[in-house]
């Protein structure tokens, strides 16, 4: 929606989307330490810029009729922002944010499994060593029933809230 804004941020963002989450893992720890902030700043390092680069070609993608209609009718940028690009692309970041449960959950168990003495990842690595397929096997269960919950929670908030939206079914 601001082209300024965009041609200054797009190059970092690109560069960060490179950049492998786990890689950068061990200087998260060192920084952050080894509590929650880390694993959380992981997942937003490794969703994020796929995040923004969707969201940001879904404005792009938005017809220009629409920002001229709105200028006309002499909308502010904040009141296009508001009332023309959020509608639009609220549905579509529920839909990001549900295709990035994936590796959301991969970076979560990766950084319990590696430096954690909590978690579902954390269990799975220490029962490992000790070959119990009944206990790793009852974890994976967890973990894919919370993603399937999570999942299902995205998508009724996205059928509630957006009912106009044929992607959010």
């Amino acid at each position: 929606m601001l082209p300024y804004v965009r041609a200054l941020l797009a190059p970092f963002v690109a560069v960060l989307s490179m950049v492998p989450p786990l890689a950068i893992l061990p200087i998260l720890f060192i920084m952050l330490g080894l509590g929650e902030l880390s694993k959380v700043v992981l997942i937003v390092i490794g969703i994020g810029p796929f995040l923004i680069r969707d969201m940001s070609q879904r404005v792009l993608d938005l017809p220009r009729e629409q920002f001229l209609k709105a200028q006309t009718l002499g909308a502010s940028s904040a009141a296009i922002g508001l009332r023309v690009v959020l509608p639009q692309v609220l549905p579509r970041l529920i839909g990001a944010v549900r295709l990035s449960l994936g590796p959301a959950w991969l970076f979560l168990i990766a950084a319990e499994a590696i430096a954690s003495d909590v978690g579902l990842g954390y269990r799975i690595f220490l029962v490992r060593r000790y070959l119990a397929m009944d206990v790793i096997l009852t974890y994976v269960v967890w973990i894919t029933l919370l993603a399937y919950l999570l999942d299902l929670a995205l998508r009724q908030l996205a059928k509630r809230s957006f009912p106009w939206d044929g992607e959010a079914l």
